[in-house]
């Protein structure tokens, strides 16, 4: 069973570390993709090799890019690359980390490049729990480097 989905959008949902087993039920759920923010190796017992991961969501089907990234330290590529798989592959995405927080900052920091309002994503990720308020102005100078 995969952690709970926490939709930020009519796209876009995110949450914690996913495991390969994870990948079939995500399919079956309408997921189109799978966006891992997380780096191999972090500090946590059992998390995945980002390899199986990959495996076991194209065995399902799914599109998986690699976007991982520490702390808010998301790069102006990433966001980029976030956007281009939404411009590119209609559908339903989900991002996961370590708890989808990093996930929301770089989605959020996609929106905001895309034109939404710092505001207007602040107040999603708030509605999806998760509270971006502390990484704002962090987000809104990525966006801008990510237009650049």
């Amino acid at each position: 069973m995969s952690p709970p989905l926490l939709s930020l959008d009519d796209r876009v949902a995110v949450c914690g570390q996913l495991q390969p087993g994870d990948m079939a039920e995500i399919a079956a759920a309408g997921y189109v993709a799978v966006v891992n923010n997380r780096p191999d190796g972090e500090a946590m017992f059992g998390q995945p090799r980002t390899a199986d991961l990959r495996k076991a969501a194209e065995t399902a089907g799914l599109v998986f890019l690699d976007l991982p990234f520490s702390g808010p330290r998301a790069t102006p590529e990433q966001v980029r690359a976030f956007n281009a798989l939404l411009a590119e592959k209609p559908g339903r995405i989900v991002a996961f980390c370590k708890s989808g927080m990093r996930s929301a900052l770089l989605w959020g920091t996609a929106a905001i490049a895309g034109g939404r309002s710092l505001e207007d994503v602040l107040a999603a990720a708030t509605r999806a729990g998760q509270n971006l308020d502390a990484v704002g102005e962090t987000m809104a100078a990525l966006a801008r480097a990510a237009r650049a």
